[in-house]
């Protein structure tokens, strides 16, 4: 009788199929529960309250924005007991550890969560619909940036009109000490809500008798040369720079930390970047205006309630401000 040679080759098959198997288990379990833990630097996030809660709140966005995040945090988690829930934090303090907000949110399905506080970048590609294990959606209130095509109940960001307004008083004093003011919008005043800002802005100068700003609404590359053209004029004694949208703050202020006498030019930024709140530690950026996080925070946990309870959102949210000095 012939032994049948296969069969101890077909166990050695099995075993290594199995292992495998188990390995990739192993590290999926690893990165739900080890390596996204830790992306919050925070050591223990849940609360040791000794009692177990009811809901689970998710906060997320990328390393960009973790500073502004983790007050967005603070100001839901301000709220936990009164909402009978555990609030967490996911968002990655470095850039090297730096993940897509699609990973973020499918770790929210992953762990079954019953809302998420997402914050948006601008250029943020299409997201899944984030859902529960048995196929029932995710309520998400975004911030940061709106995007319609986002699956979301609710976004809690800027009010054009008022920002505008809020922006001209606080840059007028910057204004009236300078020989030239330059409010710098790359490409976006034929946005209606850019527009409006913009609009309400110049309408608050003239009421003050401010007439000395330019408008910088073209392309990127214009606006800078016309930037570094004034910073190197030495007919402009003084000039400030105003900017709307974030992406116009980080240029501005790349230009005023590298060109040669941009000393004289004082810079009003607008947004919530790590990148800024850098250069306004620095004294390098004179005034930073931005969304106040802990508001955001708290109300986004109401409007979750709200929807719970009774199964609509308000689709848009106003959020105040706040504005910091630089050093």
């Amino acid at each position: 009788m012939k032994s049948d040679r296969s069969s101890p080759r077909k166990r050695i098959f099995l075993a290594l199929l199995f292992a495998a198997i188990m390995f990739l288990v192993a590290g999926i379990i690893l990165f739900f529960s080890n390596i996204l833990p830790r992306l919050n630097g925070q050591g223990a996030i849940f609360e040791s309250t000794g009692n177990e809660r009811k809901h689970h709140i998710l906060v997320v966005g990328q390393a960009d924005n973790s500073a502004f995040l983790n007050q967005v945090f603070e100001g839901a988690r301000s709220l936990s007991v009164h909402f009978n829930s555990v609030v967490e934090l996911r968002a990655p303090s470095l850039q090297a550890e730096n993940m897509s907000l699609q990973t973020l949110i499918d770790y929210a399905s992953f762990v079954n969560c019953d809302g998420i506080i997402a914050y948006v970048n601008p250029h943020v590609e299409a997201l899944r619909k984030p859902v529960r294990s048995d196929g029932t959606e995710i309520p998400m209130i975004t911030i940061g940036h709106y995007v319609p095509e986002i699956p979301q109940i609710s976004f809690i960001g800027n009010n054009y009109s008022s920002l505008g307004w809020q922006i001209g008083i606080e840059s007028e004093s910057m204004a009236r000490d300078s020989d030239k003011t330059f409010i710098v919008i790359s490409g976006k005043s034929t946005n209606p809500n850019y527009g409006n800002m913009v609009n309400n802005l110049v309408t608050y100068y003239k009421s003050k008798g401010i007439g000395t700003y330019e408008i910088l609404d073209k392309a990127e590359e214009e606006n800078e040369a016309r930037i570094i053209d004034a910073i190197k004029d030495p007919a402009l004694r003084k000039t400030s720079i105003v900017c709307l949208t974030e992406e116009d703050s980080l240029r501005v202020m790349r230009i005023v930390s590298s060109v040669p006498a941009a000393h004289k030019a004082k810079v009003l930024g607008f947004g919530e970047n790590e990148t800024l709140e850098i250069y306004l530690k620095k004294g390098l950026l004179t005034k930073l205006v931005s969304l106040d996080p802990v508001k955001i925070g708290r109300t986004a946990m109401y409007e979750f309630f709200e929807y719970r309870s009774r199964g609509y959102a308000n689709n848009y949210i106003s959020a105040e401000i706040r504005v910091r000095k630089g050093k």
